[in-house]
């Protein structure tokens, strides 16, 4: 060899031999004044999208659609299917996994049965979520974007049973929620009357906005409950996040984000007494201020969080509901739970009772602790920029995918004061 290629070969060798260190350095390491500690995930395969579920409590698709489930060393990777649609979110539940194919298919495990059935013409949407009931599968199909509900025929195929009447956004989540507090379980939420005009943002993937929320009783998918917003509003979001309300401890509503001439401000809907047919903006937050601005909600259920401009400096805020207000609180500066054009709209993750969210540049993991007035714990460092996050099924560990495929897990270890260290 030339020794100039010698030489740049050494380098080469070199440059990855200190990666490799510094990688395996972070992983042993703990991190200053935090009780987090960093984990690798075995893994075969780069990774496209995880989710918390399935048989081992995590589950992970490769950029080339393999279904695997992950489980912490020493432990195996177990592939489940190929195939899978690496770009549309899965759905666990009840005993079942739920994916869409790569050709729009139907995917459905039955983990205690070990096996897969599929229903290749379903026609799912891509991008769109799915929801596992205890009787069905809820999907939105490409075709009009409606909500279809699946279940098995006695010879265990799957079929679809109902649909919804109206148009759904094309990217929506369904979600189940129990607005009326009846304890029944609740039916479907779902964002709707898709517009591609009214606010040209495409913040969240594309520039096509929701201007109804609508809740569909879960078997016939008819409408139950709706709220239209007059233009120029739009709600801003993917998916509302359910939240406790004040009064009957069955109450529930929902958290989302309403954008408009003056950006986005958080929003908090609830089914309206007054009218049966009708969900109403039970309280509305200060918009972020100027046209586009945006923000990234966070919940616990109980706790109710936004991440101002995630995409420029990123500010935490709590709120609190105060009458049809929401009041905010500056918390912390240079977060980030969002990446402009990403479908996943929120990467913090509570685990036992604790907020762990990414920095701006989303190469480390923050610790809050509402238990201290959202108290700063410390920072732990990470390899490479967190894309997706969760929390294991179990709720032991956090979970993250980085921008390499890789994935890592963050264990909570108790911090013994200095007099029993």
């Amino acid at each position: 060899m030339p020794p100039l290629l010698r030489r740049s070969a050494l380098l080469t060798g070199l440059a990855s031999s200190l990666l490799v260190t510094a990688w395996r350095r972070a992983l042993a390491a703990p991190a200053a004044d935090t009780a987090l500690r960093l984990q690798a995930l075995p893994a075969h395969a780069p990774m496209a999208q995880l989710h918390a579920g399935g048989p081992t409590g995590l589950l992970g698709v490769t950029r080339d659609g393999g279904l695997w489930a992950l489980a912490p060393a020493p432990a195996v990777p177990r592939r489940l299917a190929e195939g899978v649609d690496p770009q549309t979110p899965l759905a666990s539940g009840h005993g079942r996994v739920a994916a869409r194919t790569a050709s729009g298919g139907l995917w459905v495990f039955d983990i205690a049965a070990g096996r897969a059935r599929v229903l290749p013409d379903a026609g799912l949407a891509p991008h769109a979520g799915l929801l596992v009931l205890p009787l069905a599968v809820l999907g939105v199909v490409a075709a009009g974007h409606l909500l279809v509900r699946f279940e098995p025929a006695a010879d265990g195929r799957w079929l679809a049973v109902a649909r919804s009447s109206e148009a759904l956004l094309p990217d929506a989540r369904p979600l189940q929620a129990d607005l009326d507090g009846r304890g029944d379980g609740g039916h479907i939420v779902v964002l709707a009357g898709p517009d591609a005009q009214r606010y040209r943002h495409g913040v969240l993937g594309d520039t096509v906005e929701a201007t109804r929320i609508l809740w569909l009783e879960r078997h016939g998918l008819q409408v139950l409950r709706a709220l239209d917003l007059p233009a120029p509003h739009v709600f801003e979001d993917i998916a509302p996040r359910p939240v406790a309300l004040p009064g009957p401890p069955a109450a529930v509503g929902l958290l989302t984000v309403r954008s408009g001439p003056d950006g986005g401000q958080l929003a908090l809907l609830s089914a309206d007494p007054a009218r049966p047919a009708h969900l109403h903006l039970a309280a509305l937050g200060e918009p972020v201020g100027g046209f586009h601005r945006w923000l990234a909600p966070t919940t616990d259920g109980r706790h109710l969080l936004a991440v101002h401009t995630p995409h420029i400096g990123g500010v935490l805020h709590s709120y609190r509901l105060d009458g049809a207000r929401l009041l905010r609180r500056r918390l912390l500066a240079d977060i980030s739970t969002h990446h402009i054009g990403a479908r996943e709209t929120d990467l913090a993750v509570w685990l036992q009772g604790q907020l762990l969210l990414p920095s701006q540049d989303g190469q480390a993991l923050l610790h809050v602790n509402p238990a201290r007035d959202w108290a700063d714990e410390g920072a732990l460092p990470l390899p490479a920029r967190v894309v997706q996050a969760t929390a294991l099924s179990d709720g032991t560990a956090w979970a993250g995918l980085l921008d390499d495929g890789r994935v890592v897990l963050a264990r909570m270890s108790p911090v013994l004061p200095p007099s029993r260290r």
